[in-house]
């Protein structure tokens, strides 16, 4: 097991097919590479309802302020960019918990993104140069045409 970053309660957040939402009270764990939950808090080697793994191409969507049944929740959804479908939406019960989460997912993917960058993949970041190139002012027509 590696070693965990963040721990605690949060709601697991979800809609059924027909369009009700549900909430679940879930023992999320964050570690170095994955996001896992579970029914209680861990205890030995209790398998996960779900895990997710983390890595550069993650996202934390914040989705604000929901209500379910009178109570209010603030919800985050974590994802992959390659697979948008694939995600985790988690909440809680105030904004302060939510946020620590948010920061902490965050740092765990700026973590992988760096790592990324240092092992050379050149499909992580695209910066676009304009302005002065070989000592001329270049537009975007000249770029086309070069």
């Amino acid at each position: 097991m590696s070693k965990v970053i963040y721990e605690g309660w949060m709601v697991r957040y979800g809609r059924r097919k027909i369009g009700r939402s549900f909430i679940h009270m879930r023992y999320f764990v964050l570690e170095s590479r994955l996001l896992a939950y579970y029914k209680r808090k861990p205890q030995d080697n209790v398998v996960p309802i779900k895990t997710f793994l983390i890595d550069g191409n993650c996202r934390v969507e914040d989705r604000g302020l929901k209500t379910h049944h009178g109570h209010m929740v603030y919800v985050l959804s974590v994802y992959n960019k390659k697979e948008k479908y694939h995600r985790i939406t988690m909440a809680a019960f105030n904004i302060q918990e939510a946020l620590i989460w948010k920061d902490k997912i965050e740092f765990v993917i700026d973590q992988h993104q760096g790592s990324l960058v240092a092992n050379g993949n050149k499909y992580v970041s695209f910066e676009y140069k304009s302005g002065i190139e070989n000592g001329r002012k270049s537009s975007s027509s000249d770029q086309e045409s070069q």
